[in-house]
Formats: structure tokens, sequence, C-alpha cells
């Protein structure tokens, strides 16, 4: 019985010695350069940077400062990230990992698919945002010269087998405003209580399928499309709806209604507008 003990505490201690010298002499460097080799083989136009790796338990990854660019522009710069494989999927034709992440106030956590038997390796990414402050976003600051804040919840897609290879989400924003630079209608600020859209990015063009906002001021409905470029002055606007100003919202257009809304009605089913040109000049018509 004693030799028996004697044999399962050197196994403890082996096992546990293996474990601190694996954890010591972990590969970290070699790791971050396939991980972001893969990321770049599976979709070329992003680049991963990864401040710092190391294993975790139960088996995964754990990153630290981790920026993910695309073209060259920022998209997500994260404080940690945990990555878990599904153990048995390794040695199937689709692996299958999970990830929770901090960042901008907020988490977000989801699921990867990757394919491994196509030519075009498959992927598919499913991520869940939870209290995200837009406001530190440097990927939205780069699109508007206006400043928007508010707490951003939703879920994230991206799928390279998805019609267009595109990113779509289904987000909403709560308990926020928008900072107007330029002006627009001669308002400097709006502060709404949710913003709800569908959104489609492919190809450096925003696709807006829905998006309703309701808030003290106003509600309005708008759909249409942004299309960017590598400057703001540059991105081409085509969004329209309807919109339905409050009495908070008129007092504060006063003498500015006639000329805006001239021509037009106000009524339950909102006045129908236009806003066309770029970012920096965009053009309004109401109709």
């Amino acid at each position: 019985m004693q030799v028996f003990k004697s044999r399962i505490l050197w196994a403890i201690y082996i096992f546990c010695a293996a474990l601190l010298f694996f954890y010591i002499l972990f590969p970290s460097e070699t790791v971050k350069e396939y991980l972001a080799n893969q990321i770049r083989e599976v979709q070329p136009g992003l680049t991963v940077e990864i401040g710092r790796l190391k294993p975790d338990f139960p088996p995964g990854l754990a990153l630290y400062d981790v920026s993910v660019y695309h073209l060259g522009q920022i998209l997500a710069d994260l404080d940690d990230l945990k990555i878990s494989p599904d153990i048995l999927s390794i040695f199937l034709s689709t692996t299958h990992l999970s990830f929770k992440g901090n960042g901008y106030g907020g988490t977000l956590k989801g699921r990867v698919d990757i394919g491994k038997k196509s030519v075009n390796r498959e992927l598919m990414i499913d991520a869940d945002l939870a209290g995200i402050q837009v406001k530190q976003l440097e990927a939205l600051s780069a699109m508007t010269t206006h400043k928007i804040s508010g707490n951003l919840d939703g879920t994230l897609i991206f799928d390279t087998q998805a019609p267009g290879q595109g990113l779509s989400g289904d987000l909403i924003l709560s308990d926020g405003q928008i900072e107007f630079s330029p002006p627009v209608l001669n308002q400097t600020l709006l502060s709404f209580n949710t913003i709800e859209a569908e959104l489609m990015l492919n190809n450096g063009s925003l696709t807006i399928q829905r998006c309703q906002i309701e808030g003290n001021q106003l509600d309005a409905d708008v759909s249409g499309s942004i299309k960017f470029s590598g400057r703001s002055v540059k991105t081409l606007l085509n969004l329209s709806g309807t919109v339905r100003p409050h009495a908070a919202l008129l007092a504060k257009l006063g003498k500015n209604i006639p000329q805006l809304f001239a021509g037009s009605q106000l009524d339950n089913q909102g006045l129908p507008f236009k806003i066309t040109g770029t970012m920096d000049s965009p053009k309004y018509s109401f109709n």
C-alpha cells in the first residue's frame, strides 16, 4: 500500500512539473505568429496584433492587448480575449472554438466555426456584444465626424460562405446622444432612448436594412446605404425614411420649421425625408 501511495504521489508530482514547464516554456511568439498567419489565409484583408499570449485552463489560450485591422484600419482593440477549442472537433471536418473578451467597457462572447475541407477555408463567427461604449470605438470615429455615445448590445455574424461575405449585425444602442459636427438642421445635439438597427457591412459599403430611432426629441425610421472611403469627406450618403419630431425638437427648431418643412405636413405617419451628399456636407430634402 505504501508503495502504491508513493507511486501516485510521484505521478502527481511529475504531472504538475510537466504543466509548470509547459507554462514557463510555452512558445508564445510562435503561437502568435501562427494565429496571425491563419487569419490572413482565411481573410487576407485582416491583420491581428497580439501583445501577450499564454496558455489557459480549461485548455485554451489567453490573449491580451489584441488589435484587429482591416486593410490597415482598426476594427477592434480588446483588453483580453480567451479562446477555448472544442477538443473533439479538432479531429472533425469543422473545428469549433468559443471565445470571450473584454473591451470598450463591455464584453463580447461567441463561437467560431472553421471548415478544413474546402480549398477556401470556411469561416463563420457569431458574436454577442454587451455594454460596449460606442464613443470608444475607433472604427466608428473614423467613419464620421459626428460623435456618438451610448451602450451597444446585439449580435454580429461574419460568414465567408454567405452572399457577399459581409459582416451583418442586429444591434441596439441605448441611452445615448449624437453630437453633430457640422450641425444638422442647425442642431448640435440629439439625444435618444434607443436605436435599433439591422446592418450589413461589405466592400466598403454599409447597408442599413432597418433602423428605428426612439427618443424624447423625435422618432424616425431610416434605411439606405453609406459608402465609405479613406476620408469622411468622400463618404457618400443615400438614406431615406420618415421622421416624427416631438414638441421639444419643434420648439428648438423654432422659426426654421417653415423653411425646413415647406410644402410638407406633419402627421402621425411622419414626414418623409431623404439624405444624400457626403458625411461632411449632407443634403436634406422633405416631401
